[in-house]
Formats: structure tokens, C-alpha cells, sequence
């Protein structure tokens, strides 16, 4: 059965505010009731879900949620230096000893100087602070970083988006990575719901690139709310906004406080009007949580110290002055204002109750292959819109070289003593060629992503995001080999030629593979310090002199043999050394040379060092470097994970 579009309450008149109406909209085993409207001159919307009918209607009604801040303290580590005993960066308190309580349906601004802790706070309530703390934060008497996801959100100051995408693409990926698949029409009706209420419906083909800041902000926001959370914090939300979009995104967030849900906001020079918006007020400064209340409380506490407002002035600023260290007035406001707020702090923690909530349906955690899935779906657009970059690529790098080498290698022939030189060179220059482009292109993947990377851990898992990453390099290493294989084989003679280039076009796919995975793993294991591009040529050198093409193998000491064994170089050089030159019978030798003649194929290979299983030899050594270089991107990516949520 079709479902009914959603409807809208709309304030007329003067009438009195109205509440949201409640549409509820029946799936086989879950039902979704979708709140939009208005409330008094304020958008709203909100959404709950059950999990069946048998389960009591009061849980889909707002429950009261309480944030509670015990004595928190954060600060940066401690830095020594290599070679001096004494720190060379000392420890810094970011937030100290701050306490506070903050309920339901409260919109609150957090105001103070740059540079008071509002950004580590506010990441601090949200469970995603890294930085040494001590304290705790709790919601209903629960740890923040024991939520489920999707309970809070954090909407940074800065957005960060897979720009190639389209607004519907993006809304699509988070939809089935939060709550399940965007074919499922109780997702369907959250994600439409969203679009509409935020106005993106009119933009959901536009590519992310090409919207305003306004609209960037409009589309993070609606990222956050498809969790459907309970509380909302919002990182200077206006900042780099006009006053319309500024007004807006304001609105949207008072709408959302007034459905029941906690929305806090650090915001850096509102204009009055956006100020007035806002329910309650925290001021911090250096560190110290000062005030928490409403408008008349913050007035009355500056009143109290004999600071009053000036008519027409806009009391942000105001306050933001007063609380501000200045070294041109001894008075110190702040310790005079906490002072004032000391017992009001510890009387609403203990009046504040530890209610628990009625559970809700937790956030769907997809499958590890269904994370891949997505990921390559998202990667696999990128590729889609670049696709004339990506033609280029392949013209420059590989297309124009092997024709270089084609012309310079035309003619020559294995089964003469001067052709052996001159095949050993092309069979390198193939191999090298390809092994490099690859594993170059693969060295920057992660660099070019990794904010957005940082900006969704925990979102799904690393290694669905390094194995999503090699699947879409793969097309690269099917196509990269061709023109090289093409080309100079026809300008060369080759032995059963349309089976020998099958032969070594299958050979370089395989090494292929191990040059991408290798380029990956560098690139993640260095993505932080930005220094892949000086670090990888260091491990080109001795990698691809074991190759056997610059000195024998054969003739290496014995404690550097063992490093053949993870050169993707040599197992790439063994395996189209061996198909090329088993199938070369006599080699003429003149009588009247003074040098050593090989006199076969077989000779070439044993005076090279090769091996004579290549097929089983090379594939499992090729399959070794690509698995080994994976664990070690993958560590390199953990690593990053470990440092936290870029905010």
C-alpha cells in the first residue's frame, strides 16, 4: 500500500501554537511516527520508531534526558625532548574542574572568549575528546562513551563531505550506514522527511561541491539528524553564514529543543536576535565553566557586580567582554562570577535525577561486507565523475611510455646474444613501469581522504574502509597493463605470441595487485607525518635490486637473500622472465666472439637466478607482498583511528 505523504501543522493568524501531528506510517514489523510542523513561529521535527505492535505507545513519546558534567578536567600532554630530560612542552589545562548539569528541552549558548575550551567541551560531552581527562560525563546516569551511536551527535564547526557526491548520494550513504537501507520505507520516510524539513529536496541532484555554506551546513546537519539523537551539540553552527542562513540554521535548532531533545551551540558573535533564540546561557572563560541559566539569571548575576548592559547593545558581546581577561583593568570578573555560581552549580547537580530512559532502538550496525559494499559504491562514483582524469592518467603514464619503449625496442629478438640484453632491459622496463605507476597512484588514496576518514570513525570499520579502498584501485591494475603489453609486443618477436601476451598481461594484473597493495600500505603507514613521497623511494632501492635485473640473486650475501622474498619486484621479474624466456629454444652464439654465449632460455633464467615453479612460486609470493603490505596499511589506518574524531 502507498503510503501518505507527510503532512505539516501550520501556525494561522494568531492562533495558538500548535503541537506536531503524529503520522504513523506501518512497515510489516516496525512502524515510524514522523513529527513535523510548528511550534509557535519554530519548525520542528522528530521522528521515533517501535519494533512491533505489541510495544506500549508511551515509548514513542519524548522522554526527559538529563547531561550531567562531574568535575571534569582536560588537558594537553606533556611533551619531552629526545635530548633533554626536562619537557619541552609542558602540560596545559584546557577545561578545568568543570561541573554542570543540563536538561531537556534546553537550547543553550555557550559564550566566552577564543580560547576558553568551548570546542573541547563541547567534544567532550559528545565522548569523542583524546586528550587527557579526568571527570565524567553522563546522560540518565550513563557514560557518554558507553552510548549507543546516534544518541549524540556533534556537528563540527567545519564541514567535511566526499565533494563529487550529490546531496541525495551523501544523504543515502549515511541513511544506510546509521539506520539501515534507503529501500526500506520507513528509512525512505525519515530521509524524505529531512530533506524537506531542511529544504534540500530542491537541491538532492546537486553535486555537494557546488552548494553554498549555507547549504553545506544545512546538509551536515541533516547527516546528524537521521540517528534521530537525543542530544545535539553544534560547534559555532553560524560561523562564515549570512544573517538569512544564520537565522535559519537557528530556527531549525530551536525547533529541534522544543520537540524534548538537548541542543547546544557554541557560537562566536551572534547578533542580538539569533542571542535572544537561545533558552540558556554558559559562559567559559580560561578553562572555568562561569554561569549556566537563562537571559534574566545572566542578567541579574552582571547586575549583581555592578556590570549593566547598555541599552542597544548586543549582549552577547557584552558578556564575552566582561568574562575576557584583560590586562588593562585589574578587576577579575571571572573568579568573582564563579564564585557567585559556585553553590548554584553543586545545587543542580544534586537536584538533577538519574532517571533512565526508555530504551530506544539502537542504530543499525551494518555487516562488515555490507560496509565494504557502501564504501565501494561512494568510491565507485568518485571514479564515475573523474573519469576524464583518470583517461589522462592512463594516457601520460602508460599509453605515450610504452610507445617510447616500443619504438626503442622494435626489432629485437631473444634468440640472439645481443637480443638478450635488449629483452632483459623491455622485460624490466614493463615490469617497473607497471609496478611504479601503480603503486604511486595508490600512495595518495588515503592522504586525499583523510579528513573525511577522521571525520567518521567509528562509523564503520577499518578494515571494511582499507578493503573497500584496495577493491576500487583493482580496475587500475586490470587496465594499467594493457597498453604496455599491446605496444611492445608488437614491436617485438614473440614466441606463440597471442598466448604469451595472455601469459604476461595475467602475470602483471597478479604483481599489479602486490604494487597497489604495497603503494596503500606506505601510504597509510606515513598518511600523519605527509613524508610518503620521501620515504617510498627509500624502499624502492633495495626492493627492486633484488629483482634480478641489476645483479645476480644468486650472488647476494646471505643475510640480504631473505629480502627477495617480500620484493614484489622480483616475483613480478621471475614470473614474466620465466613465461617469456621458457618458451626460447637456441640462442645463436658467433664463432667469432670473445664473451661467454647463453646458449638457451633456461640459461637465461638460471644466470638471472629465477626460479623453475614459477606459477606456484610467484602467485603465492605475490598474494604474500599484497597480504603483508594490507596488515600493515591497516595498522597505519587503526593508528590514525586511535587518535580520535577530527573536529
Amino acid at each position: 500500500m502507498e503510503l501518505p505523504k507527510v503532512s505539516k501543522v501550520v501556525r494561522l493568524g494568531n492562533s495558538k501554537p500548535k503541537k506536531p501531528c503524529n503520522i504513523t506510517r506501518q512497515c510489516p514489523s516496525k512502524s515510524i511516527v514522523v513529527n513535523t510542523g510548528f511550534i509557535g513561529n519554530y519548525k520542528v521535527f522528530s521522528y521515533q520508531t517501535s519494533l512491533g505492535p505489541d510495544r506500549n505507545d508511551d515509548t514513542l513519546g519524548i522522554v526527559d534526558v538529563v547531561l550531567k558534567v562531574r568535575e571534569l578536567k582536560v588537558w594537553t600532554p606533556e611533551e619531552k625532548s629526545l635530548w633533554r630530560k626536562k619537557s619541552s612542552k609542558p602540560k596545559t589545562l584546557i577545561l578545568n574542574n568543570v561541573t554542570d548539569c543540563i536538561k531537556s528541552g534546553e537550547f543553550l549558548a555557550i559564550l566566552g572568549p577564543s580560547g576558553a575550551g568551548k570546542t573541547t567541551y563541547l567534544v567532550s560531552l559528545c565522548g569523542k575528546c583524546t586528550l587527557p581527562s579526568e571527570g565524567v560525563v553522563t546522560v540518565n546516569g550513563r557514560n557518554v562513551r558507553e552510548l549507543p551511536p546516534g544518541e549524540v551527535e556533534i556537528l563540527p564547526q567545519f564541514d567535511v563531505f566526499m565533494d563529487c557526491l550529490s546531496v541525495k548520494e551523501h544523504l543515502v550513504f549515511m541513511t544506510e550506514m546509521k539506520i539501515g537501507s534507503a529501500k526500506n520505507s520507513r528509512n525512505d520516510t525519515v530521509l524524505n522527511a529531512i530533506m524537506d524539513m531542511l529544504k534540500l529536496k530542491a537541491h538532492e541532484n546537486t553535486l555537494i561541491k557546488s552548494l553554498s555554506g549555507g547549504e553545506r551546513r544545512l546538509l551536515s546537519l541533516a547527516s546528524s539528524l537521521l540517528s534521530n539523537p537525543q542530544i545535539l551539540i553544534c560547534d559555532e553552527p553560524t560561523t562564515g553564514l549570512d544573517s538569512y542562513n544564520a537565522s535559519l540554521v537557528v530556527g531549525l535548532l530551536k525547533g529541534l529543543s522544543l520537540t524534548g531533545k538537548i541542543v547546544i551551540c557554541s557560537v562566536h558573535q551572534p547578533s542580538s536576535d539569533l542571542f535572544k533564540e537561545f533558552n540558556s546561557i554558559s559562559l567559559m572563560s580560561e578553562g572555568k565553566l562561569l554561569f549556566h541559566g537563562t537571559h534574566e539569571d545572566c542578567r541579574n548575576l552582571f547586575e549583581s557586580l555592578n556590570l549593566r548592559c547598555p541599552k542597544n547593545y548586543n549582549p552577547a558581546e557584552f558578556y564575552i567582554k566582561a568574562v575576557s581577561p584583560s590586562p588593562a583593568t585589574d578587576v577579575n570578573y571571572v573568579d568573582r562570577i564563579l564564585e557567585n555560581n559556585r553553590n548554584r552549580f553543586h545545587q543542580c547537580d544534586e537536584t538533577c535525577c538519574e532517571t533512565h530512559t526508555t530504551p530506544r532502538p539502537p542504530v543499525c550496525n551494518r555487516s562488515w561486507l555490507k560496509q565494504v559494499q557502501l564504501l565501494m559504491w561512494r568510491f565507485s562514483i568518485r571514479i564515475k565523475r573523474s573519469y576524464k582524469g583518470f583517461a589522462v592518467s592512463l594516457l601520460l603514464s602508460t599509453v605515450i611510455g610504452a610507445v617510447v619503449i616500443g619504438i626503442c625496442f622494435a626489432g629485437s629478438k631473444g634468440t640472439t646474444q645481443r637480443g638478450v640484453q635488449n629483452l632483459r632491459g623491455l622485460l624490466w622496463l614493463i615490469c617497473s613501469e607497471v609496478s611504479f605507476s601503480l603503486s604511486y597512484a595508490a600512495l595518495y588514496a588515503f592522504e586525499t581522504d583523510l579528513s573525511l576518514f577522521k571525520r567518521e570513525v567509528g562509523m564503520y570499520r577499518v578494515s571494511a574502509y582499507f578493503v573497500a579502498r584496495f577493491l576500487n584501485e583493482v580496475p587500475r591494475c586490470i587496465i594499467w597493463p594493457i597498453p604496455f603489453v599491446t605496444i611492445t609486443a608488437s614491436a617485438v618477436e614473440l614466441p606463440n605470441h597471442s598466448l604469451t601476451i595472455l601469459e604476461l598481461y595475467l602475470a602483471l594484473i597478479i604483481s599489479g595487485l602486490a604494487s597497489t597493495a604495497y603503494g596503500l600500505g606506505m601510504g597509510a603507514l606515513f598518511i600523519s607525518t605527509g613524508m610518503m613521497a620521501d620515504v617510498m623511494p627509500c624502499a624502492d632501492l633495495p626492493l627492486f635490486l633484488m629483482s634480478g635485473a641489476f645483479l645476480r640473486i644468486s650472488s647476494l650475501p646471505f643475510w640480504l637473500y631473505p629480502f627477495k622474498f617480500i620484493s614484489h619486484f622480483y616475483y613480478a621479474m621471475d614470473a614474466i622472465s620465466n613465461i617469456y624466456w621458457r618458451q626460447i629454444g637456441d640462442i645463436e652464439c658467433p664463432t667469432n666472439t670473445t664473451t661467454v654465449c647463453v646458449k638457451d632460455g633456461a640459461a637465461v633464467l638460471l644466470e638471472n637466478g629465477y626460479s623453475n615453479n614459477f606459477v606456484l612460486e610467484d602467485t603465492i609470493g605475490l598474494l604474500f607482498v599484497a597480504t603483508l603490505w594490507s596488515i600493515l596499511g591497516y595498522w597505519g589506518l587503526k593508528r590514525e583511528e586511535r587518535k580520535g574524531y577530527a573536529y
